[in-house]
Formats: C-alpha cells, structure tokens, sequence
C-alpha cells in the first residue's frame, strides 16, 4: 500500500481533487493524522462534499476514533466554514507578517474533535461558552489563542458578511479579551479588502450577536444642498423617532457593515448644469441599492432634504414602494421649528387608486396629447409662469399646445401635516385615472409644493413614462428641465443590472 504520508504536498491534492484516491480513501483515513492540517482539511472537505454517500460512517469512526453518531454529523451536517488571521515572523522580513487561515466547523457532535490537539483546553472554552460540542477541522498549524472569537462568531451566527474577520481571544462568559500583533492583522486587513473586528472596539460576542442577528434597520438619509452640519442636526431630531443612540447605531454600522457617513448624506450643491442633477440622482439610487444589499431584513428608511423640489420628486421616483419610510418635513409651526414625522409605513398606498376625491381641486384643460401637471399647494402661484414658458418654448418643443392639468387643495400654503399623506394619494389617483383615460404620450411637472409632498406623488407615479420634470430657475425667471422620465428609468434599471 502506497504511504500517502510520504507524497509531495501539492501531488497528494492534486490526486485527490482529480478523483484519484476514491478507491483509497479508508487508507487515506486510517493514516490521516499523519498528515499537515492542510491536507487533512482537505481530505474532510472533499469526503463531505464528493464521497459522504460511498464511504461508510463506521470507517469514519473506526480511523478518527469517533462514535458513530459523531461520524454521521462530520459526514452530514452543514458545516460552518470560517476564517482566522494568523501572525508570524518571516525571516526574509523584518516585521510580523499576517496571513489567512481557513477552519469548518460543525456543531452538535457528543465531544469535541479537532485536527490540533494541542487546542483542546481553548476549544474547551469556547464550548463552554457556546454550550454544545463540535468538530472543528483547521487547515493550518499554529498557535496562539486568536482563533477563539472566529470560531465562537461562526457557531453562534450561520450568517457573517463576507468582508468581516474576527481576532480574539474569549472566556466562558463570552468577553473578548486581547491578542497580539493587531496592527500587522489590520495591515492585512486593509491590503485585502477586509474589515476586522477585534477588542478594543468589540467587549463581548453579545455586541456581535445582537448586530449581526439583527433584521430590522433605521437608516437615515439627508439629501441637501449645505454641508454636514445639517446632517448632524437631523440627526439629533431623529434619535427620538429612531429610539435608540443614533451615534453609537451608526458607529456600529460601519463596525459589521461597511456603511459610513458617506452613505446616509448627499451634498447637492447648486445644482447649475442638467448633469448635476443626474449625478445626485445616481447618487441616490446607489446608496438605496448598496444599503438594501448589504443589510438583511426590514429597512425603514428615514428621510429629509433641503434642495429643489423637482430633485424631491424625482428621489421619490427612484424610490422603491417595498421600503417604508418616514419623511421628515421642516416647518415652523406655532413658532417652532422642527423635523415633523412623515409617517409611510406601507408604501404601496401611496398607489391605491381613490375613486372619490375629497381633499384636491382639480382642473384639467384637455387640449393635446401631451400633458403639463402642475402641483400647487405652496404659497408662490407657479400657473402664470408655467403658461408663458409653454407658450414660449415648451409647445414649439412638442410641436402642439399641451394639456394642462392644475392640482390644488382649499389649504393654499398652510397644508395640516395630517393632510400631506391623503393629498399625495389622491393626487397621484388622479394622475393615474388620467393615464388610464387619455395615454398622453408624455407628462412634464411643474411644482409649488412641500418636498416631502413632491417626493410621495413622485414615488407614486413611478417611471413608466416619457416626460420631464421642471425647475424653476430664479435668475431667468424660467423654468428649465432639469430631468426626465428615461434618465431615472436609465438609473434605476441600471443599477439592477449591476447587482
């Protein structure tokens, strides 16, 4: 019989993964503590995932010194792979080097098992902890007690963002106690694309836990054409809706999940060229994607802007109806002023259609196939403007005189908070039974309303048109079109593609 043992390393795999050594595999068994971690991680991995149906759990048992319950677990029961990072001095280099290592483990077997029996006291401590046995198989050698917490986060949680590495040590009540090297562990970290979790920042596994088991999400998201100062402001409104530290919330995001500042706040700037408009809502809708990729579960979106209220209503059109949110309008009232909750907890009603229409006045003057809506529930009167800039320009552009349709409500300015909700459903009711009676070719919006308004009636009428959307531009006293119904349909069916 041929001594495995004996082999060059990298021959032995190579058999072993071409299929070679099936006909072998219980000599491959019976001399498997003969061999480097390496190999006997391998040889467990490729009997789980290859041979678990031919090779009888009673050989298993019989060569690893096993039970048979314990067998039929290693061979059968999905197992947790993980990664540890190991340090170690390169003699070809002056420093601690920092390099990966790969563990699988697989709970619920009667004792613990492992490949590096000189382990055994600190698994101890980690099944105590976690209050079960297991086998654990590591595919290098080393010392040192960095392994516990990776280990510990991988029996407790079937779930661990990809990017995440964990470095610590562990006791019996879950705290994670310090390492060595940590700066050459972050130094990898960071040369591969990886975030590390380690003390200090992380005092016991409940943190990680509690984190990283969590399905239901507060994401705040501030779009406005100043600076950061009032996104920290905002902030600070929030954290009595949010219940809970917003700063140490947010800290903790960017810890397990890679999310920063960067991603909850939007500078607009002035908006001047058509491309910057563009460019915001890109902005938008990339952060939308990358938040709702990166956290599982329910997000429950937090909103508020300072900018233009066609840019509101285009984010609103961007904007998916499966994530609730609460958007957060600014007024002064009674002589304060303050962040007041919008509350839209099933987005999907904005949608509904309302037969009768209680709150809006309407007027609709039928003239061409192309439609001008104008939203005026705002103090400025825009019906003037809107009609001498489609009399100059817009019906030269269409090559007729539009149809124009003004939406109004009794409250000229002074809407009650508890009517924005119900005007924004009848108003996009009301776009929607006239799309269903006329099919306009294309609609173009004018607004003189609240954003947080202007963003529910854009999330509403969606992006399944042709059309524009309008701005009006104080130094000409125009209006210009800022966007249009393609470009947002470009944007969001773009970053679809990319996912």
């Amino acid at each position: 019989m041929f001594r495995f043992e004996a082999f060059a390393e990298e021959h032995l795999l190579a058999f072993l993964q071409g299929g070679l050594l099936d006909t072998y595999f219980p000599e491959l068994l019976k001399r498997f503590f003969l061999f480097s971690p390496k190999v006997q991680y391998e040889i467990i991995i490729y009997l789980r995932e290859r041979l678990r149906e031919t090779i009888s759990p009673k050989v298993l048992a019989k060569f690893l010194s096993l039970s048979k319950g314990d067998s039929e677990k290693i061979l059968f029961t999905p197992g947790r792979p993980f990664k540890i990072i190991l340090t170690g001095r390169d003699l070809s280099k002056p420093s601690i080097q920092a390099k990966a290592a790969r563990g699988l483990v697989i709970p619920g077997t009667s004792r613990l098992f492992t490949n590096l029996s000189h382990l055994s006291r600190k698994l101890k401590i980690v099944k105590d902890y976690v209050g079960q046995s297991f086998a654990v198989i590591f595919d290098t050698y080393f010392q040192g007690d960095s392994f516990m917490l990776p280990l510990a986060v991988a029996l407790r949680l079937e779930e661990v963002p990809k990017d995440l590495r964990f470095s610590g040590k562990i006791n019996q009540r879950g705290d994670i106690l310090e390492v060595g090297h940590l700066q050459a562990k972050i130094s990898f970290c960071k040369e591969h694309n990886l975030r590390l979790i380690a003390p200090p920042r992380v005092k016991n596994i409940s943190q990680i836990e509690a984190f990283l088991k969590r399905r239901d999400w507060a994401i705040p998201l501030y779009i406005t054409s100043a600076g950061k100062e009032e996104y920290k402001s905002f902030l600070e409104a929030i954290t009595p809706e949010v219940s809970e530290d917003l700063r140490e919330y947010l800290q903790n995001l960017e810890l397990f999940y890679g999310l920063t500042e960067e991603d909850f706040f939007i500078s607009t700037g002035q908006l001047k060229e058509p491309t910057h408009w563009v460019s915001t809502c890109q902005a938008f809708h990339q952060r939308l994607y990358h938040i709702n990729n990166t956290l599982s579960g329910t997000k429950l979106y937090h909103l508020a802007m300072r900018g233009p209220v066609a840019l509101s209503f285009a984010l609103g059109v961007l904007f998916s109806h499966f994530n609730p949110f609460i958007f957060y309008h600014y007024q002064a009232i009674e002589g304060k002023t303050h962040y007041y909750p919008l509350k839209v907890l099933t987005p999907r009603i904005l949608k509904e259609r309302i037969q009768h229409l209680k709150i809006i006045k309407h007027t609709l003057e039928k003239k061409g196939d192309n439609l001008v809506a104008i939203l005026n529930f705002s103090h400025h009167e825009p019906t003037s403007d809107v009609r001498r800039f489609v009399d100059n320009h817009l019906s030269r552009e269409l090559g007729e005189i539009p149809s124009m349709l003004i939406v109004e409500t009794e409250w000229k300015g002074n809407l009650p908070l508890d009517k924005f909700i119900p005007v924004a459903q009848e108003t996009a009711s009301l776009l929607q039974n006239l799309r269903a009676e006329f099919s306009f070719r294309s609609y173009h919006f004018f607004f003189s309303c609240p954003v947080a308004l202007a963003f529910m009636v854009g999330l509403a009428f969606g992006h399944y048109v042709d059309g524009k959307i309008y701005n009006y531009q104080r130094e000409g006293s125009t209006y210009e079109a800022v966007l249009d119904f393609r470009t947002l349909r470009n944007i969001r069916e773009e970053n679809v593609r990319s996912q």
